[in-house]
């Protein structure tokens, strides 16, 4: 009896121990389900979508500003039309589909991992510190690519964690790659990010509490 009651509690301090173990997550698993959708501009070139860019600013400003509307303008503006006229893309379409597909993007953007929501998960990131107190960093914004909300666009809000690191830490460099062990929150707000150029109003959709830091070792 007294054997099978140690068998029992074996199992049972084994099974906790693994359910305390952090979850391994990427950023691609920060991204909630969003219902499939076509957008046609992922399958333009860059100088497809510049020269849309080109046309629609101009179009847009013989309406707004007609009278700031230069010969070299109008030049460039049917330039780029008959190059997209040339490649078969329907104008007229991805205009209406603009709009469209930006509001598809954004709500993709604000879509959470609820699976995830008060979970212990580790992953690895790009600390952006919100605060320096003498070299030391306490909280962080978390990002997946190096430069993101600095000199690179801000990350869709859910791909940027607020961290708030258990022990104050050396930043190493302003984008020092780090891995973080942590509760995972769904906690959408807003921090300031003061940069040397100016303020940027962060918007992001997780926390990490309790979390420990370190410095990023590649793991295969």
């Amino acid at each position: 009896m007294k054997k099978y009651l140690f068998l029992i509690l074996l199992f049972g301090f084994a099974s906790l121990a693994r359910a305390e173990e952090p979850l391994p997550i990427t950023w691609q698993d920060l991204q909630g389900h969003v219902a499939p959708y076509v957008d046609p501009f992922a399958d333009l070139t860059n100088e497809q979508l510049y020269n849309l860019s080109v046309y629609g600013r101009i179009e847009q400003m013989k309406e707004w500003y007609p009278t700031e509307i230069t010969e070299e303008m109008l030049e460039e503006s049917e330039k780029a039309k008959a190059k997209l006229i040339e490649e078969e893309i329907d104008i007229d379409y991805m205009f209406e589909q603009r709009e469209i597909i930006i509001e598809k993007r954004r709500k993709a953007a604000l879509v959470t991992n609820d699976l995830l929501a008060d979970k212990k998960i580790r992953m690895a990131g790009y600390m952006l510190a919100l605060e320096f107190d003498n070299g030391l960093v306490t909280e962080f914004l978390l990002v997946p690519t190096i430069g993101a909300c600095s000199h690179k666009p801000v990350p869709a809000s859910n791909q940027i964690i607020f961290v708030k690191a258990d022990t104050a830490i050396t930043a190493g460099s302003p984008f020092m790659p780090v891995n973080v062990t942590g509760t995972l929150r769904i906690t959408p707000q807003m921090k300031d990010l003061y940069l040397v150029d100016g303020q940027k109003e962060i918007q992001m959709s997780y926390t990490l509490e309790d979390t420990q830091v370190q410095p990023f070792v590649a793991t295969h």
